[in-house]
Order: structure tokens, then sequence, then C-alpha cells
């Protein structure tokens, strides 16, 4: 497919990248187009970094595709050990799936003072890791961590810079972000609501007194018809799913 610039400089049209989330690329228009920013909201326990390490997982084996995951919480070796247990562990993925620990940033950022700023550095390392091998999928795991070791002062102005240069970058990017988003009439969400090309949005929905069930609701995604309601999303058999949620009493 060709892509086609407009003055402004977005695309009229794109190529997609496949979740391999069964069921859910139908849902989407056959995946996510190429170079969106698309943030991935929810509380601990939805699965988020599962859910993102999965689609590129899927496209290493499936497509041979490139990409980086970038953990800024967690270790990088506890990141795979978690994905090795639910069955992601194919060293053919592994070839194509740069895994990057940013935590020893993290601890030394007394050194790094003088040297320019975090997310200078974080920039640079995402710049690097192009250089080396280009990428058509990048996670940031996560965007909260990223905003607090960046210090943002002015934070709706430096998200939005932020937003501009991973579009400029070029890989599809997801961003995980715990920050609650309020989407009831009048809901006040954070400013990278607005500034996403898309939103997926994961939640523990009660269905009874004594069981909950994971959700995943495309809240909005550029350039696509979709569904907006939620869906039933489980991991069964080393892969994701989604089905129609069925209503239950909360």
């Amino acid at each position: 497919m060709r892509i086609h610039p407009t003055p402004g400089g977005r695309f009229t049209s794109r190529n997609r990248i496949k979740t391999y989330v069964r069921s859910f690329d139908d849902v989407i228009g056959g995946g996510i187009p190429e170079g969106y920013v698309v943030l991935v909201s929810g509380a601990p326990g939805t699965m988020k970094s599962s859910l993102t390490f999965s689609m590129l997982y899927q496209n290493a084996l499936q497509e041979n595709r490139k990409s980086a995951y970038f953990t800024l919480e967690q270790g990088k070796d506890l990141i795979l050990e978690q994905m090795a247990s639910m069955g992601m562990a194919d060293p053919r993925a592994a070839e194509q799936i740069a895994t990057l620990d940013m935590g020893n940033i993290r601890k030394n950022l007394n050194y790094l003072q003088g040297r320019g700023s975090w997310i200078e550095l974080f920039k640079m390392y995402c710049k690097n890791v192009m250089k080396a091998e280009p990428i058509s999928v990048l996670v940031v795991d996560s965007l909260d961590v990223l905003e607090t070791m960046a210090k943002m002062q002015d934070r709706r102005t430096e998200l939005y810079f932020l937003f501009e240069w991973l579009r400029d970058l070029g890989p599809l990017t997801f961003l995980i972000s715990e920050k609650p988003l309020d989407l009831g009439p009048g809901g006040s969400s954070p400013e990278e609501a607005y500034l996403a090309d898309g939103i997926l949005a994961l939640e523990m929905h009660p269905t009874s007194d004594l069981f909950v069930q994971r959700r995943l609701r495309v809240v909005k995604m550029r350039g696509s018809k979709h569904d907006t309601g939620y869906y039933a999303f489980s991991f069964e058999d080393g892969s994701f799913e989604v089905t129609r949620a069925v209503s239950g009493t909360a």
C-alpha cells in the first residue's frame, strides 16, 4: 500500500501491523497502522506488558519483523522470564526483539548529570537501536516512569514534543500507562489520551461478587472504523484472544 503525505505531514493511508490477538485484528480493520503512537492504558494486572510483548513476539515469528521493548520499570531478565513462563520463549523470536533495560541509567542519574537530560538519553538509546537495525515496532514500558524520570516541568508541551518525536522516529510505538482514563461523559483524560493516535484500554470488570473478567476496549484508532465496545480479553494456549463481552453484575 502506498502512503500519501498530506500538506500537514499526516497520511491518508498506511500499512497495518497485525496484533495477532485472535479476532482482534478484524475489529480494527486488519491491524494497527504503521507509525502510530498508541497508548495502552490499564491498572496493574490487566496484562498490558504481556499484550504488547506478545505483539512483538508473534510478529517476529510470523513475519520476521524486528522490534524493540524498552523496560523502564523491571529488569530485562525479569521481563524475559515472565514472558517465557507464558510460552513466549522461542529463540527465533528472541533474535528479532531487542529487549532493553534502562535500569542502569536510573541508578546513575548523578553520573549522567551534565551529559544531557534524561529524556535526551532515552531518545539517544532509541536512535541507536534504529541505526543498528531499523525496527518497525517499539514498546515503552512505561510512559509513567519516563515522565517521572524526565522531571517534566511543562507536561502538556513536553509530552506533545515527545509524541511528535516518536512519530518522526518511524516505528509503531506502544506507550504503556497506568494513568486512569475517564471515559465517561464530560470526563477529563490526561493529555496523552488526546495526543495518541490510538488508545487500547484494559480493565478488570467484576462479573459477580467473586469473579472479574479482563476486558479490552479500543477507545480510539485514527483512520480506522472500529467498534468502541468492550471485549472479553483472555490468554490461553500461548496466545491472546478477544470475544464479545457479556454483561455481568458489578
